[in-house]
């Protein structure tokens, strides 16, 4: 209203008579601008009906045009500039005019038109950014919480294995196999741990299946950067670990290796995993196609998309996981 006021100033006396002449505009502009607001675009234009919604509009511009001509005649006018009055007849229907009026009335209502269909595609936008993102941290807690129960439930395998041996070595197991619990149930329950952490679990799970496996198995485990204040998922790096164990060892009847490496470097963490296969092992064994690596696989997709890769493959002999991960700042 005040930009058309200030164009009306050029034909009009006074900035005061260009106000009250826009004044009397403001109710016709405004039932033309609700109309479409709260009726036309969201009971018409958004149920894709283009035609009748351009129809309607031009309905309701034409009938508003029309009570605008009445009421500015026989009232507006009359009242504030009776000197236009003087001498001259009412043409209410006078095309011209009436093709005036509805172009004056027309700009606010394509404005807000303009305006509406942003902040409601924006207000969309953010809901359906908001589903995707509840549908990811659904999903991941669905895959962690499958996590933690096969996890554990490979290394109560292991304990009951040799506690059907009787063995000595059951109850210091079971004091790691406490260690790694308190781990899984009291500190893997955020959203990122400390690598130093995530690295003390393995060290454990290590050194349990050490004393399971004994002689059967060399075990090369290194690390190399400095890992203070990097953070990662927890859990993330665990399943190649028990995958190497479970997989790699289950049919070996000599001696079996695996060879862990770790690093950070320059914002990248890399993790490699190697271990033996046994001749025994069938062909068509993909080593890894379980629900820990495919678990696991997921969420990295989910948490790290792009900024991650994942290579698992086997030779004739090994089975090879190798992961590189782009730390964000907040992680390193």
């Amino acid at each position: 209203m005040l930009s058309f006021a200030i164009s009306e100033w050029g034909y009009q006396q006074s900035f005061a008579d260009a106000i009250i002449y826009e004044l009397l505009y403001l109710p016709s502009r405004l039932i033309a601008v609700y109309i479409n607001w709260f009726v036309l675009i969201p009971k018409i234009l958004y149920k894709n009906k283009f035609l009748f919604y351009f129809i309607w509009l031009v309905v309701v511009l034409a009938i508003v045009s029309v009570l605008h001509r009445y009421f500015v005649l026989y009232w507006g006018y009359p009242k504030f500039f009776p000197q236009w009055m003087e001498g001259q007849h009412i043409h209410v229907w006078k095309f011209s005019r009436l093709v005036q009026t509805t172009l004056i009335i027309v700009s606010p209502v394509a404005f807000t038109t303009g305006f509406k269909l942003f902040i409601d595609w924006y207000k969309e936008r953010r809901e359906t950014e908001a589903l995707r993102r509840e549908k990811i941290d659904a999903e991941l807690k669905f895959l962690k919480s499958q996590t933690n129960p096969h996890f554990l439930f490979n290394t109560l395998n292991s304990i009951y294995g040799l506690a059907l041996e009787k063995s000595e070595k059951t109850p210091s197991l079971i004091l790691k196999l406490s260690d790694i619990l308190s781990y899984t149930l009291y500190e893997s329950n955020v959203e990122k741990v400390a690598l130093s952490k995530e690295l003390m679990l393995i060290e454990n799970i290590i050194a349990l299946e050490k004393e399971r496996y004994e002689k059967r198995v060399i075990i090369d485990y290194k690390t190399q950067g400095d890992i203070e204040g990097i953070k990662i998922p927890p859990l993330i790096l665990v399943p190649f670990i028990e995958n190497a164990f479970k997989h790699g060892l289950k049919n070996e009847i000599k001696k079996g290796w695996i060879h862990i490496f770790i690093s950070v470097d320059k914002g990248v963490l890399f993790f490699k995993i190697e271990n033996s296969i046994s001749k025994f092992d069938d062909e068509n064994n993909e080593n890894g196609g379980g629900l820990g690596l495919q678990n696991v696989s997921r969420r990295l997709e989910l948490l790290y998309g792009d900024d991650k890769e994942l290579s698992i493959n086997r030779t004739n002999d090994s089975f090879i996981v190798t992961l590189t991960i782009k730390l964000s700042p907040d992680e390193s």
